[in-house]
């Protein structure tokens, strides 16, 4: 039986997905053009904002990577970052089926396994803080305005952040730890 290989079919399947949001917020970018200023309250969620909301909540590691690109370039917003994005996607999920084909901590790191720990450790301590962050933005948010509609609307917006901030900072928080115990136990499988 032949195994799956994740560095293929990820970047496959969430590359595909991602062009039908970009295609979608495209899409969209040109109604609320033609639409003018006949909202008043802006575009509403469902149809207008939900493509932008999914793209950035699967891909928002890659939004992260894009930013420092978008500004050194001081590309505007529309396609020229969404083209660098779809791009930056295919990389990004690429890599995570990288490391999931052939696992996600090295078996063979060639420098000393402490440093590589706190290396991981560090990293995982600013997503965690980033997280921290978030939160408390959306608290100070909430406490100053207290609405539950713009509250949501927030929530929404960063919810794909919050999610990747947490997954990425436990991963790297546990191979920090498995480069630890396979340094103390040279018997270790993990």
């Amino acid at each position: 039986m032949r195994t799956i290989r994740y560095r293929v079919v990820l970047p496959i399947f969430f590359g595909l997905v991602s062009f039908v949001l970009i295609a979608w917020e495209f899409h969209n970018e040109r109604v609320i053009q033609s639409m003018g200023m006949a909202w008043d309250t802006g575009p509403p969620v469902w149809p207008y904002q939900a493509s932008w909301i999914l793209l950035q909540g699967i891909n928002a590691p890659v939004r992260l990577m894009d930013l420092p690109v978008i500004a050194a370039f001081g590309l505007k917003s529309g396609q020229q970052p969404l083209a660098l994005e779809l791009l930056t996607i295919l990389v990004w999920w690429w890599f995570i089926g990288w490391r999931i084909d052939f696992g996600l901590v090295p078996t063979q790191i060639s420098f000393h396994r402490k440093w590589y720990a706190v290396g991981l450790w560090t990293i995982s301590l600013g997503l965690f803080g980033f997280l921290a962050y978030l939160i408390a933005d959306q608290l100070h948010f909430w406490s100053e305005y207290g609405t539950v509609t713009g509250q949501l609307m927030r929530l929404m917006r960063s919810a794909g952040l919050l999610i990747w901030c947490l997954l990425l900072g436990t991963w790297t928080a546990i191979a920090g730890l498995r480069c630890i115990r396979k340094d103390n136990d040279p018997k270790s499988t993990i």
